[in-house]
């Protein structure tokens, strides 16, 4: 097993272009083991990029006293190792890493025990969990799952919402435990939302998935592509029609909307940038809609809207806007 200062001085080689082929195997080899090391790795790469050019050309500081000061004040979860290499940079990006952990500004991954959890707090994040199955965390969610997931079980549980496209295995399924409900499938593609004191809603986007309650097997909905279902506080699973077309747009980043009505287009702007809006005349919400937007930002959407829809809208504090005519 490779030790935290081997892999330190392994991905500092990468960075500077002067690993060799051997040692890149060895990097690759501890990458695809566990998200948790891709995870350190490209935290660390980001923090290079943005402190390499910041520190250009300026006198070194007296980092090792500094680094010292800061590292008996902040505790930082296991993931994000203290690295004591001696190029000055390394250590600056690693307290870098440490700082923004601390804050919880990007994201969390923390080992309790036996535990592993991967959170997406203030962005969307992409996980690859050791079965290979990709995980698409929206903003404030976060999967978690135990020591041994992908040799003897694939169970996850989630928190949030998260896109899951999973690798196959008949032989082993892969679960999502998310609320009251329970999620199980062999390899498919599927959204699942499951905020607390909000009914659990299962989305499939390809393939099949069994979809239970507390009846566990015995009442479990099965679901084939292109169908949803919830399940409600004390109820078991019921197969609904999802009419919205933006039940995906936090993970392809677009917005779509065709002849919908104001408040339906209201609803996934708020969804998608987090925001609140205020309608001071409620004959508005019922005005149609039609337009789409890719990667888009909260001020083209607004200017957008209030331009085709006739109507004004303008900031009344951060985050809530007043919809008027």
């Amino acid at each position: 097993m490779l030790s935290n200062d081997h892999i330190d001085t392994l991905i500092a080689r990468e960075i500077e272009g002067e690993i060799s082929a051997e040692e890149m195997a060895q990097l690759q080899s501890w990458l695809e083991a566990d998200p948790a090391n891709q995870a350190y790795y490209e935290a660390l790469k980001d923090t290079w990029d943005l402190t390499a050019d910041a520190y250009a050309g300026m006198p070194e500081p007296d980092v090792e006293r500094n680094w010292q000061r800061f590292s008996g004040n902040v505790a930082a979860p296991e993931p994000l190792r203290v690295v004591t290499r001696r190029n000055s940079w390394w250590r600056m990006a690693a307290a870098a890493v440490v700082i923004v952990a601390a804050a919880g500004l990007v994201f969390t991954l923390v080992q309790r025990g036996k535990e592993t959890v991967l959170v997406a707090d203030a962005d969307k994040k992409t996980f690859t969990l050791p079965d290979g199955s990709r995980v698409y965390l929206n903003r404030n969610s976060q999967v978690s799952y135990n020591a041994g997931f992908g040799d003897d079980n694939r169970t996850v549980k989630l928190k949030g919402e998260a896109f899951f496209d999973v690798a196959a295995d008949a032989a082993n399924p892969f679960i999502v435990a998310a609320g009251a409900s329970q999620t199980k499938v062999l390899g498919t593609s599927f959204v699942i939302k499951a905020y607390e004191h909000k009914p659990v809603q299962l989305d499939v986007v390809t393939g099949k998935v069994a979809f239970s309650g507390k009846k566990g097997e015995e009442g479990a909905l099965v679901l084939t592509a292109g169908n949803s279902a919830i399940l409600q506080q004390d109820k078991e699973p019921q197969q609904v029609k999802n009419g919205d077309p933006n039940f995906m747009a936090w993970k392809e980043n677009r917005l779509y909307f065709h002849n919908m009505p104001l408040y339906k287009t209201l609803t996934a702007v708020e969804n998608y940038f987090n925001v609140r809006f205020v309608v001071s005349d409620s004959s508005l919400l019922t005005l149609n809609y039609t337009g789409t937007f890719s990667d888009p930002s909260l001020a083209e959407v607004l200017d957008v809207i209030s331009k085709a829809a006739g109507v004004t809208i303008s900031e009344e504090e951060k985050d809530v806007y007043r919809i008027s005519r």
